[in-house]
């Protein structure tokens, strides 16, 4: 008996920005009487974000892909859709080697293709408006009640040699001012905590309207509405000056610094089309430090970049020592088509790589215990999200942010209650810490 009201549910791969984009998408799609459900239930359409930034998730998108068209040939599902920047990137290659798939669109004309799921209908994926969403824009929320994240741009204007960002995404587009604190105030009065700010080169924000960063008047406007913890993520450090600095002191901001250096070595980073060189990223972080006594720094490093010399992996080693940044990630460099370090010469076995790779995440291992030592038996405020294994309660401290930096478990039975509350830290274990409410 064929239900009245359709049902789709999505399967989210890479980043947080692809996260509000499935969000955005499933807005549009509520609105029109499609019913939003799990991945893990039958039904009528499976619709899949995909990543296309380096080969480890294009393979996980793929492989999604396949097992959600192996689940059509089943009759689990009755259409799929793929989407997202994996197509945008493969389009041509994609349409034509998954023939069962309904629909296969790229990362923009987010409307038109809702119109297609929600009419059921076919439609090449002709391109031709790049998308920026609104707070107009309807939206469903896929986190816990007390946390989300807003995107306040699309789009990337730097020439990195390494990344396809640009490519699928277009040039730098930023959000209003207003519509940010639209949306904001929207969550605000839902009852949401924890703001995420997310976009693929915050620093940069404003600077298509008005030749300058825009970042610390939001930032100061944003903090004005109330919210209790406001996390701005992925910030340029070559782009990032005094008034932005400075904006991280307006309540509610929370010191936490994410920086992709991607590397400190002089020569690799010339190569990669990045600023920045040991000195200039130690001196940014020591200001800080100074300037916020509990500030919290992340980065990303990239390690096998072609040409990368023993001496240059050294200086990196040496730099996330001296440093002593808390959250550290490390890739390994990921050869991709249409990037200027496709072509690049003299690349590094794949053995040395990882031996690189582990030698870094050695380094962060160690800072990262040197970081839970300083905060043993420190007060905290931890935001819940939710029941933990013998009557516990999992969720996160403001040192950690969503995924990427590991959780807080705490002694108490979770009451269905998502306030932020104070607790004291007790022990850890690598990244996951242990707490007792206060």
């Amino acid at each position: 008996m064929k239900r009245n009201q359709k049902t789709l549910s999505f399967i989210n791969l890479g980043c947080f920005k692809n996260i509000v984009d499935t969000e955005v998408l499933g807005g549009m799609l509520e609105k029109n009487n499609i019913k939003i459900v799990s991945s893990y239930e039958d039904s009528d359409w499976l619709v899949i974000n995909t990543c296309g930034f380096i080969q480890d998730a294009k393979q996980e998108s793929i492989d999604e892909i396949l097992m959600a068209l192996e689940r059509k040939e089943k009759g689990e599902v009755q259409h799929v859709a793929v989407f997202g920047c994996l197509i945008q990137r493969y389009y041509r290659d994609l349409k034509k080697h998954f023939k069962t798939a309904d629909i296969i669109w790229g990362v923009n004309d987010l409307r038109q293709l809702a119109r297609l799921i929600i009419e059921e209908q076919q439609q090449d994926y002709s391109d031709r408006e790049l998308f920026l969403y609104h707070d107009s824009d309807p939206r469903i929320l896929t986190t816990t009640p007390n946390t989300t994240f807003i995107k306040i741009s699309e789009g990337c204007n730097m020439s990195c040699s390494f990344c396809a960002i640009p490519r699928i995404r277009g040039p730098y587009r930023s959000r209003s001012i207003e519509s940010i604190l639209e949306e904001a105030e929207n969550y605000l009065g839902r009852g949401f905590q924890e703001l995420n700010i997310i976009s693929q080169n915050t620093s940069y924000f404003g600077m298509d309207i008005e030749k300058k960063s825009l970042l610390p008047q939001l930032i100061k406007k944003l903090s004005a509405l109330g919210f209790r913890w406001i996390r701005i993520l992925y910030l340029m450090p070559e782009e990032v000056d005094d008034h932005i600095l400075e904006s991280f002191s307006y309540p509610s901001i929370l010191p936490y610094f994410d920086f992709p250096f991607q590397h400190v070595s002089t020569r690799i980073l010339k190569k990669m089309k990045r600023g920045g060189g040991y000195g200039k990223n130690l001196a940014l972080i020591q200001r800080i430090r100074k300037q916020y006594p509990e500030a919290v720094i992340r980065s990303a490093f990239i390690v096998g970049f072609p040409g990368e010399s023993e001496q240059d992996f050294q200086q990196l080693e040496e730099f996330a020592g001296e440093s002593s940044i808390e959250r550290i990630g490390v890739f390994g460099f990921s050869a991709e088509e249409n990037t200027a370090a496709f072509d690049f010469k003299n690349r590094v076995d794949p053995r040395v790589m990882e031996r690189r790779k582990n030698r870094l995440m050695d380094i962060s291992d160690q800072n990262i215990q040197s970081y839970n030592h300083r905060i043993l038996n420190t007060v905290q405020e931890f935001i819940p999200f939710g029941p933990w294994e013998n009557y516990t309660t999992i969720g996160r401290i403001r040192s950690q942010a969503p995924e990427v930096d590991g959780l807080t478990r705490i002694k108490t039975t979770f009451k269905d209650r998502y306030e932020i509350i104070k607790i004291r830290i007790t022990g850890s274990q690598n990244e996951f810490l242990y707490g007792e409410k206060q």
